[in-house]
């Protein structure tokens, strides 16, 4: 357990930084660009190549190869790594010709509804001219998952934990390289008739996400590994491959279903969008620094215990993980939530992002942050079934998830605006998550979500009182920007991080014990 929490501590400080680095590019982007038409349209355009990447491949390789070589590694099939990973490449080499050549529609299916004061034909226009460079993107995103699932199926964490800080340091460089910036006030025609703004904004992400490849695909090699081309496509592997895909690749279309209603009911060009946008990364970046770590160094674990079927081991490590994953972003959630506005009123308020932008983007960041712990815990509990090999599950899952998300996002968006379809996202993802605890109970005899229940109990009445705590001291120090904003963001963490533990040990809560053991035990052994 000891080499676990190491493994789970060096992707937790390479996962910190990287989403640090992410942060500071979006705080880039609003300086140089604000909250603006165009900053929609980059937005959007910037995650066509994800989208379109997450919806045909990337949910496949991060659902099932980790698994899958990790049997491999047991069965010791080099050959059959090889078949996957030539199959994998052959498949993403014709999604990306594909996808650049269909940019004009990709981009319009994400703006259906454009804002009332943008020229919907100019928006469209723009985001399709940025979407062909980004979509580009789609094969260094193919590369980077397959060598992430190799690596983390090799306990190898380190460079697929740390490369993602590369990319954020060349996008921040290329935005803070336009001329002017954060004073000059870029519109959309600015790309169609400024090429360096155009390839500044296209290239700089591109060449970002490559970067990454560059990194990750020699330290898959480095591991011993060598890549043969064996294009067998009736090899059992790729059967293999190919059933545990079908229900991963509905889980990811319903995913897109739902991404397309709000990113349209966000009303592209009016602003709403990237401020959408902006509070998602603030929301996902203590999903990443906290919980991500852990369900990374977990799954391959999990996985090994279902292939030997040892069901203690799994529920154990099962239980533990859901556990840990709840203890530190419950009360993440709340604390975002309580200081949401100097959150935002620090980081992004400044050059073209006014304190209208700040104040939009921070109802946004509300919605979220109430659901922060729970889209952690589904997001682990979805690895069970995985190490399981089990894609069905989650598929029929993660369709009432959206389908939550989607009626609460229309109910909600027209009377609270953004801060709406943060709340549908936020409730849909808490009653998910107990449906999958219990789903999974019912699927492994032993893992109890009963017991799971009782142990979030004291945690959720811990996160509560230091919010209140939280709330009580950021109403009488500091403000809402710039360095009073961080006086008081400084001030309410501490304050919220001595509550939150100080209750958690009058409670007796165990998993604190447990850190406590591993933690002291992993610096002796490294000492």
């Amino acid at each position: 357990m000891s080499r676990l929490l190491r493994s789970n501590l060096t992707v937790a400080a390479g996962t910190t930084l990287s989403r640090v680095t992410g942060l500071l590019r979006v705080v880039a982007l609003t300086y140089v660009l604000g909250q603006t038409a165009l900053t929609d349209a980059y937005s959007l355009a910037n995650e066509t190549p994800n989208i379109v990447y997450e919806l045909l491949l990337g949910g496949v390789l991060s659902a099932t190869l980790v698994p899958l070589f990790a049997t491999f590694d047991e069965d010791d099939d080099e050959r059959a790594t090889n078949v996957v990973l030539s199959v994998s490449v052959l498949l993403m080499l014709a999604l990306t010709v594909i996808a650049v050549v269909a940019a004009p529609l990709i981009f319009r299916v994400y703006a259906i509804h454009v804002g009332p004061d943008v020229d919907p034909d100019v928006f469209r226009t723009v985001g399709t001219t940025l979407a062909r460079i980004f979509l580009i993107q789609i094969l260094f995103y193919g590369l980077v998952g397959l060598a992430n699932a190799y690596l983390n199926s090799r306990r190898r964490f380190f460079a697929a934990a740390w490369s993602p800080i590369l990319p954020n340091v060349i996008i921040i460089a290329t935005l803070l390289s336009l001329p002017n910036a954060g004073s000059a006030e870029w519109v959309l025609d600015d790309v169609l008739s400024n090429d360096r703004l155009k390839y500044t904004l296209g290239l700089g992400a591109t060449l970002g996400i490559a970067s990454m490849a560059v990194v990750l695909v020699p330290a898959m090699f480095n591991t011993g590994f060598k890549f043969r081309p064996v294009f067998e496509f009736r090899h059992p592997a790729v059967g293999r491959l190919l059933r545990l895909s079908f229900w991963t690749i509905g889980f990811v279309a319903a995913n897109q279903v739902s991404l397309i209603v709000v990113r349209n009911l966000a009303e592209p060009g009016s602003g709403d969008a990237s401020a959408y946008l902006a509070a998602f990364t603030f929301f996902v970046l203590p999903h990443g620094l906290l919980a991500v770590s852990i369900a990374t160094t977990f799954q391959p674990e999990m996985s090994r215990a279902v292939a030997r079927k040892e069901r203690p081991a799994f529920v154990e490590q099962a239980g533990l993980g859901v556990r840990m994953t709840a203890l530190l972003t419950i009360p993440a959630g709340v604390g975002i939530f309580v200081l949401r506005r100097p959150i935002i009123g620090a980081l992004l308020q400044r050059g073209q992002f006014d304190a209208a932008d700040a104040a939009n983007t921070s109802r946004a960041l509300a919605g979220f942050a109430l659901g922060l712990g729970a889209f952690s815990v589904y997001m682990f509990a979805l690895r069970g079934f995985y190490a399981h090999k089990d894609t069905r599950t989650p598929f029929i899952i993660n369709v009432v998830e959206n389908l939550i998300n989607i009626a609460l996002a229309i109910v909600l968006v027209g009377r609270f605006g953004v801060l709406g379809l943060g709340l549908a996202f936020a409730i849909a993802y808490v009653l998910s998550s107990c449906w999958a605890l219990v789903v999974l109970g019912y699927k492994v005899p032993g893992f109890s979500p009963r017991s799971i229940a009782l142990s979030l109990a004291p945690m959720l009445l811990a996160a509560l009182l230091m919010g209140e705590a939280v709330w009580f001291v950021a109403q009488r120090v500091g403000g809402d920007v710039g360095t009073e904003a961080v006086l008081r963001l400084i001030v309410g963490t501490l304050v919220g991080v001595v509550v939150y533990l100080a209750v958690l040990v009058a409670l007796g809560v165990p998993e604190l014990d447990f850190l406590r053991r591993r933690f002291g035990r992993t610096v002796s052994l490294g000492s």
